[in-house]
């Protein structure tokens, strides 16, 4: 008798168990396919999916010692407490991208953001599916459908805020996280609080989530069309200047001919050189992105090791005063570092 209860138990806790992991995962997926620049490579999104899952254990440790603490207040730490904690240590590894311009459009941040959530509503889910093996099928449906995608979709919208703030304010201070923190913790703390029934937030997640991430996915694209479009020309132009000599005859090849008051006409020259580079590698990756959207491969050429091995060199020559000084030559707000970081300059 025990034996076929087992056997017919299984099934059971098969069906509950992908209930419960499975949607937050196809709708991951389904965000990746969105993507048609791929511009967040498969083994990037497991390492985000393996960084959401160390969220959720130390999430889970801290909020055992902070039920302890707060018991008197169990309600409040639930419903204020929890999301706070979790939303900031979801949005850690979002700040720190930001911090590094390894985020470039709101399409790698969300993907990025929601393989954080992913990560995280697994672990949690596992972790309920091992305490509650008695629960209702209900009962995972919402936490697959509801929760997890809850999870997924407060950080991905904390990743396109801060991804935002970041390049329209053009800087990378702590206060850039402050408006997707807000909005990920109200949206967490409004869930947590159940004013609504578990089933029609469930439905209302699974129905708005999808169509504002698409909404943000065609807008984040065609703002990456236009930027590829401006920006390849811009480069195109700026080559032929520095190739043809004109580029002296500039206010920014002025800007840097009044270096050599400061530094050696030798430091100078390697600006120069840099700054070709540069726009050399920002061209090599918008060709590269092309080619992604019309569905060509992409791979790695020695050309471009050896162009990234000599910025380098140079920049190590210049020095950090030389950089620091150059650095009125790059449009600020741009996505140079963000570029260079595709080539894996980092």
């Amino acid at each position: 008798m025990t034996g076929t209860f087992v056997i017919l138990s299984l099934p059971f806790f098969s069906l509950k168990a992908c209930l419960a992991l499975l949607p937050v995962l196809v709708f991951l997926g389904i965000l990746v396919l969105l993507d048609s620049y791929k511009l967040v490579p498969l083994h990037r999104i497991l390492q985000t999916i393996g960084i959401g899952i160390v969220c959720a254990l130390c999430a889970y440790l801290l909020n055992s010692v902070g039920f302890r603490v707060f018991a008197p207040q169990g309600d409040a730490y639930m419903n204020y407490g929890v999301p706070l904690l979790e939303e900031i240590l979801k949005g850690s590894y979002i700040v720190y991208l930001v911090r590094k311009q390894r985020i470039g459009f709101a399409v790698d941040a969300a993907i990025i953001g929601f393989a954080i959530g992913t990560g995280f509503a697994l672990q949690e889910n596992l972790v309920y599916l091992s305490l509650l093996p008695d629960a209702t099928l209900l009962t995972w449906i919402i936490r697959g459908f509801g929760t997890a995608i809850m999870h997924g979709s407060t950080t991905a919208f904390f990743a396109i805020l801060a991804c935002n703030v970041a390049e329209r304010r053009e800087g990378r201070g702590p206060w850039i996280i402050l408006p997707g923190l807000v909005l990920a913790f109200l949206v967490h703390s409004f869930y947590n609080q159940a004013v609504l029934s578990p089933v029609f937030m469930t439905v209302l997640i699974a129905a708005t989530v999808p169509v504002l991430l698409t909404l943000v996915f065609s807008w984040s694209e065609n703002s990456l069309r236009q930027w590829l479009g401006e920006g390849f020309d811009r480069d195109v132009e700026l080559l032929r200047m520095i190739s043809t000599g004109t580029f002296l005859q500039t206010r920014a090849g002025k800007f840097l001919l009044s270096l050599t008051k400061a530094f050696p006409p030798a430091t100078v020259a390697d600006m120069l050189c840099a700054l070709r580079i540069r726009v050399e590698l920002a061209l090599r990756v918008k060709g590269d992105l092309l080619k992604r959207e019309a569905g060509f491969p992409v791979v790695p050429d020695q050309g471009t090791l050896a162009r990234l091995r000599e910025l380098k060199y140079l920049e190590k020559s210049i020095g950090p005063t030389g950089r620091l000084a150059m650095s009125p030559l790059f449009p600020k707000g741009s996505r140079d570092a963000w570029q260079l970081e595709r080539l894996g300059y980092r």
